[in-house]
């Protein structure tokens, strides 16, 4: 009898420590460029710049998506020290970002540069960049969009190996 009165005591305790009570917490989703599709575990949420009330206990998958860039997908965990989220190598390579106070920023690459550099990088790096001067003269992107597809470009073209 006082075996299962200790094991109905020490089941009780450990399902209340299993369970930490949860909370929303309001994240701040961005992406640059701005106006990015954001989709929360395959369900679209609205566009960058915008502010998402999660559960502080979840685990979530954001993608961004944008016509003329590639797609971005961040992985967000909660900040508890539940184990299951926080071992293994997926950790290790920074595959979860915990949710926090600061924003969420997807920094999507243009969808017309290629995987990687080829034979003729200062050619190709020119061709884009042209590419891109004549999307902003046509009015297809912002000046700032411009800028940031110029640094994207120039990054990796200088960086590639």
């Amino acid at each position: 009898m006082k075996k299962i009165l200790l094991f109905s005591t020490v089941a009780a305790l450990l399902a209340g420590c299993a369970s930490a009570p949860a909370f929303e917490e309001d994240v701040k989703i961005t992406s640059m460029p701005e106006g990015a599709d954001v989709f929360l575990n395959g369900e679209a949420v609205g566009k960058t710049p915008l502010i998402l009330p999660l559960d502080n206990n979840g685990v979530y998958e954001l993608k961004f998506s944008k016509k003329g860039y590639k797609d971005d997908v961040v992985n967000l965990a909660s900040k508890s020290k539940d184990s299951f989220i926080k071992f293994g190598p997926l950790v290790d390579l920074g595959y979860y970002n915990e949710l926090a106070s600061e924003p969420v920023c997807a920094k999507l690459k243009p969808d017309f540069l290629p995987a990687y550099p080829g034979t003729n990088s200062f050619g190709d790096m020119t061709a884009n960049i042209e590419k891109a001067d004549a999307m902003r003269k046509s009015g297809k992107i912002t000046p700032e969009e411009h800028s940031y597809l110029i640094e994207q470009i120039t990054l990796f073209y200088t960086t590639a190996k």
